[in-house]
């Protein structure tokens, strides 16, 4: 597991540093954890900016455009969404199909579209304040203490360690 989270935050960092994209990264990312999208955000004047966002190929195109497009900027008043209630609450968010069990609706609307069943974003935090967040929607239920999501926490701790949103 150790491996695995450090691959993805050394290669993140390397992105990161030659302002590249980190569509690779979030790609390795999909593998690892079975995913069917990912996306990092990071935190700057009330909102959240796509640092980058991935589906998995088979994912209709339209979808995947409408997302990336819809979520290029979130305003932190968009509460319906898992990655702004990860970043407000500073602590991870669980979307899931139902949105009356989630509190999601807007998380539940895409995870539909995405054909995926849970959605998991995670808080990036730098020296105690929330700088983004790391999410993923996976085609399985996940279980608090599951491998995939102690994997996501431990790297979306490492970004935050590393500083790595910090140098946007």
């Amino acid at each position: 597991m150790d491996l695995q989270v450090e691959q993805v935050v050394t290669q993140l960092e390397q992105e990161l540093r030659e302002q590249n994209s980190v569509s690779g990264v979030l790609d390795l990312l999909l593998a690892q954890l079975k995913g069917r999208a990912a996306g990092l955000w990071r935190c700057a004047d009330g909102n959240l900016l796509q640092v980058g966002f991935r589906a998995v190929p088979e994912m209709d195109l339209q979808v995947q455009q409408d997302f990336a497009a819809l979520t290029k900027e979130v305003s932190l008043e968009n509460k319906g969404l898992g990655i702004v209630k990860a970043v407000l609450d500073r602590r991870p968010a669980i979307g899931t199909l139902s949105s009356t069990e989630s509190g999601l609706p807007g998380s539940s609307e895409w995870l539909v579209k995405f054909g995926a069943q849970q959605s998991y974003a995670i808080p990036v935090i730098e020296d105690g304040e929330v700088t983004g967040v790391l999410a993923i929607s996976t085609d399985c239920i996940h279980q608090a203490g599951d491998a995939e999501w102690e994997i996501q926490t431990q790297i979306a701790n490492r970004i935050g360690e590393k500083k790595l949103l910090g140098m946007l």
